[in-house]
């Protein structure tokens, strides 16, 4: 089952959530935003839409993200802050997916350093908690054979009967007797990462 939602690579993904976040925030506390951020500098980098399908320097990207998603967490967890600010959903996602794609590590000089995780190095949590986008955070990465998604996986068990002997078979002066449906007894949605087999035995 497909989520309602675009389908996102890493880098899409940072910057969109740093976008929905933005989103919120300006939304929610315009007068904070003006006082907190650039706004015309951040404007220009996520008035719109992110779309990393036309762009280059996507290394460069990954930590220009990286780095704003820490600024603004950061700026949001001030302490003259306004503390409600922190419980906003995109901000509590902003700071989820920002800890699952980016470490923060720090330098010989002690200055922070802001870096994207990657899979063989650093390591990327399961399949099972990584969010996929800032706008359905049940939503997750499937695969089955050659089949890719992100959202949902629906499960179906029937009833499994042979078939009868007389099924099929012309009955003198009668059609032949159609064979007896497969009936549908259970019916299960979990995220994508759910194997086939862990439902068997709750189904049973």
């Amino acid at each position: 089952m497909l989520a309602a939602v675009r389908e996102l690579n890493r880098l899409e993904l940072a910057g969109e959530t740093v976008r929905a976040a933005l989103e919120a925030l300006s939304a929610a506390a315009p007068d904070w935003v003006a006082q907190a951020l650039d706004v015309g500098g951040w404007n220009r980098r996520y008035g719109r839409r992110i779309d990393a399908c036309w762009r280059t320097r996507r290394d460069q990207l990954a930590l220009d993200y990286g780095c704003d998603a820490v600024a603004l967490l950061r700026a949001v967890y001030h302490p003259a802050a306004p503390s409600w600010l922190r419980q906003l959903p995109a901000v509590q996602t902003l700071r989820q997916i920002t800890v699952q794609n980016y470490l923060i590590t720090t330098d010989s000089r002690g200055t922070d350093v802001v870096k994207r995780r990657e899979a063989d190095k650093d390591g990327l949590p399961p399949g099972r908690i990584r969010l996929t986008s800032p706008y359905d955070l049940d939503a997750r990465y499937g695969g089955k054979e050659d089949l890719r998604w992100t959202g949902y996986k629906l499960h179906i068990s029937e009833v499994c009967q042979p078939p009868r002997p007389e099924d099929g078979a012309p009955r003198q002066g009668r059609r032949a007797r159609p064979p007896v449906p497969n009936v549908i007894t259970h019916v299960a949605t979990t995220d994508a990462t759910v194997p086939d087999v862990k439902l068997v035995e709750p189904v049973h």
